[in-house]
């Protein structure tokens, strides 16, 4: 069982814009998951169809086992948690606390139960102490990680996230990382979509790479320093293959994809290949 199967699914809007196109997918429990195109590619249509948002109109999407019709879209938005990407469009409520219960509460939850998931949710992101808060006394970062900690209040399979990264400083870009990599650690499916191909590829343990609604790409991180590939998406290589690729005659079988992969391959060019690495 995969916990994403999407078959040949097709979805256009009522201007019959096509957003996205005989799109064929699967993504095994566990991975963690990467989605990368341009503006229009039809990563926000194809997220909101993964948690029964929307409905295709040709093919099929199964979740978790569980094929996404009208009957099973409730079930599914329970597997599957969706983040948007402007917490102030999900984290609306007087209180942190308010927020995150709000979920729980609607799937019927006892007391006991939501006092329960919600202390987990929010204590899981580091947002226990601010329960009593009132969202626009935190911080950008501290609201999506309150929206974060909303959706995992509901248990959910799988979290998706919509430019999780966006707007975020440093520091909460390292904050959010380090909260996907601890969710994935617990057995959370991650899928997430971002521009942000350093770090996607340092990151992900599989890339989609969508344009103009259609599936350009489907593997390892690997494709991020394929140029051809890079070159159809109207993405940029990531900062480390860059670096590489400014070095005149330069014969190697592939740019690197992390600071690990560079800094042996540096000092194997430097010949400094009895040195060992972590």
């Amino acid at each position: 069982m995969y916990a994403i199967d999407v078959q040949n699914v097709t979805y256009s809007y009522p201007d019959t814009t096509t957003a996205i196109e005989n799109i064929s997918l699967q993504i095994p429990i566990g991975a963690k998951i990467a989605l990368l195109g341009p503006n229009g590619a039809g990563k926000s249509t194809l997220l909101h169809h993964l948690n029964g948002l929307k409905l295709p109109q040709e093919g099929s999407i199964s979740i978790m086992g569980i094929p996404l019709n009208k009957k099973s879209a409730k079930m599914i938005r329970q597997k599957v948690g969706l983040v948007f990407q402007d917490p102030d469009d999900q984290v609306i409520s007087g209180t942190v606390w308010e927020d995150v219960q709000f979920g729980p509460r609607n799937l019927g939850m006892s007391e006991a139960e939501i006092e329960a998931v919600c202390n987990v949710a929010l204590g899981s992101v580091g947002m226990l102490d601010f329960k009593q808060r009132a969202p626009y006394q935190l911080s950008y970062g501290q609201k999506k990680r309150v929206a974060i900690a909303g959706i995992l209040a509901m248990t959910p399979d799988i979290v998706i996230l919509d430019e999780p990264m966006s707007y975020l400083d440093p520091k909460g870009q390292d904050e959010v990382a380090a909260l996907l990599q601890g969710l994935n650690f617990m057995g959370k499916t991650i899928l997430l979509s971002t521009h942000d191909v350093d770090f996607a590829v340092s990151w992900a343990d599989t890339v989609i790479i969508m344009k103009d609604g259609r599936l350009l790409a489907y593997g390892g991180p690997e494709l991020l320093v394929d140029e051809e590939w890079i070159r159809k998406a109207d993405l940029h290589l990531p900062r480390i293959a860059r670096l590489f690729r400014m070095i005149p005659n330069l014969n190697i079988e592939k740019l690197p994809t992390n600071e690990q992969e560079a800094a042996r391959l540096l000092f194997k060019l430097l010949n400094y290949e009895g040195i060992r690495f972590n």
